[in-house]
């Protein structure tokens, strides 16, 4: 059922891809059931289209951490599920490393490469809510993000969960009023996203 619904929403909006204009990032969102849509384009500035093709080419993010940060990393770190278990399983070692630097890298090929054999990421999913595809085009690139803003990216979508979350804290597209996609792209959001996917790191190695 979800393969159907995604197979449907990308044949709906793959034949505007092509002729979208450079350095524009597209944001096309459809709210289930209701099916309304919203569609919103936006130009970007060729410094962002640099800075949006400099994110595309990485094979790993450095993201630094603030104080506040750490003290949500502290707030993750330690919370348990309703059986008492710790819902972020990462080892001591790899927390204090991170407290120690203020800053957490991500391999992208690892990540991908769990991601891709995963059976968990094949049948998770968000079937109904607000699935969408964002698309970023430059002059040298054509970028495309699909998920649900109701949901969380899965581990084979993080690379690009992450671009569009860093061109999303420069240039807000999509409605600035949706609040759906302003707590995806939230603070907040990324640092789960990031002690997910350490979880899942170190469950496989």
């Amino acid at each position: 059922m979800k393969t159907l619904i995604h197979l449907l929403f990308l044949i709906i909006f793959s034949g505007s891809v092509s002729g979208q204009r450079s350095n524009t990032i597209d944001c096309k969102i459809t709210y289930l059931p209701s099916i309304k849509n919203d569609d919103k384009l936006i130009k970007i500035s060729k410094q962002q289209a640099k800075k949006t093709d400099s994110l595309i080419a990485l094979k790993s993010f450095k993201i630094k951490l603030s104080q506040d940060d750490i003290n949500k990393f502290n707030e993750l770190y330690d919370r348990k599920a309703f059986d008492g278990e710790k819902i972020y399983k990462i080892s001591d070692s790899t927390y204090s490393k991170i407290l120690k630097n203020k800053e957490v890298e991500l391999d992208l090929n690892l990540i991908n490469t769990i991601g891709a054999k995963s059976i968990l990421d094949l049948i998770s999913g968000v079937i109904d809510g607000a699935p969408f595809t964002l698309t970023a085009k430059t002059s040298n690139n054509t970028f495309i993000f699909n998920d649900n803003f109701r949901g969380m990216p899965k581990l084979i979508e993080l690379r690009e969960y992450l671009i569009f979350h860093f061109i999303y804290q420069e240039t807000k597209f999509c409605k600035p009023s949706n609040k759906l996609v302003e707590e995806y792209f939230s603070r907040e959001k990324l640092l789960k996203n990031i002690m997910y996917s350490l979880t899942r790191i170190e469950s496989e190695y």
